[in-house]
């Protein structure tokens, strides 16, 4: 018999707190964190160190944000399999070694410089959406607030997607690329129009991170956290507005902020 949802999702810990002179044994959450192969036509192509919910998402975002997958209709078969720790999909045509776009178009643990002519490749992102900065503030807020691993644990990030009203999904996994992995295929999977959607992160905004937003032509990524300077640079050519620090009083707009009405 497999394990449900919830209970793969959180383990039992030992929480060993000090007061005075004395600890005091308790009892904690902690995520679950397992590899999980993603096979696409027979062919192992990653293993994903992630949070086991939301696969067959998680894998959808995958394919579709490294160029495997351009819609959900070119997937003929999707399954996956917890108690296996896999995910099989087939879509149409081969795959070979040079999948994928963003590994083109940067390389940082080979300290490769970005790519313009990759990056050129991907497109810039058109989109008239404009909305305030209070309206965001408040989706962001909503989205911690909706949480339930990081609630339990502490120790997940989230990831949501928004239009110009309200939150649609939210996501959590152990690993933050892979929670936007598995909002973007949610996202995918109900078709929804990335140009006049928001995507939210609960890390960092990293150069791979706003390769990403800038594939699946979000407008808008917005963080509690802050970007690097090579997110930056990336994000300014890709035209991707880029927000950090939302949860403070005063939000940082980095980039492109003719998109933000500041009330």
């Amino acid at each position: 018999m497999g394990r449900s949802n919830q209970e793969r999702n959180t383990v039992g810990g030992t929480l060993m707190r000090k007061l005075k002179s004395n600890h005091i044994k308790g009892k904690t959450n902690v995520c679950e964190e397992t590899p999980i192969d993603l096979t696409v036509n027979g062919k192992n192509i990653v293993t994903f160190m992630c949070t086991p919910q939301n696969l067959k998402e998680l894998a959808v975002g995958y394919l579709y944000i490294q160029g495997i997958i351009n819609e959900v209709d070119e997937i003929n078969y999707l399954a996956a399999c917890e108690d296996m720790d896999t995910i099989n999909v087939g879509v149409n045509g081969n795959i070979d070694d040079s999948y994928g776009k963003l590994k083109d178009v940067l390389a940082s643990s080979c300290g490769k410089a970005l790519d313009d002519d990759k990056l050129r490749d991907l497109g810039k992102v058109d989109s008239k959406i404009k909305i305030s900065l209070s309206k965001i503030k408040k989706m962001a807020k909503k989205m911690f607030s909706d949480t339930v691993l990081y609630k339990k644990t502490g120790g997940v990030h989230c990831a949501a997607i928004s239009d110009y009203n309200d939150l649609i999904d939210l996501k959590e996994d152990v690993g933050r690329h892979n929670a936007v992995d598995k909002i973007v295929g949610q996202s995918i999977l109900k078709k929804l129009d990335f140009a006049n959607c928001i995507i939210f992160t609960s890390g960092r905004i990293s150069s791979d991170m706003v390769l990403k937003v800038a594939t699946s032509k979000f407008p808008i990524v917005v963080s509690r956290s802050i970007p690097s300077s090579l997110a930056l640079e990336i994000a300014e050519k890709a035209n991707i507005t880029v927000i950090g620090r939302i949860m403070r009083r005063e939000p940082i707009i980095y980039t492109k902020p003719e998109r933000i009405i500041c009330d």
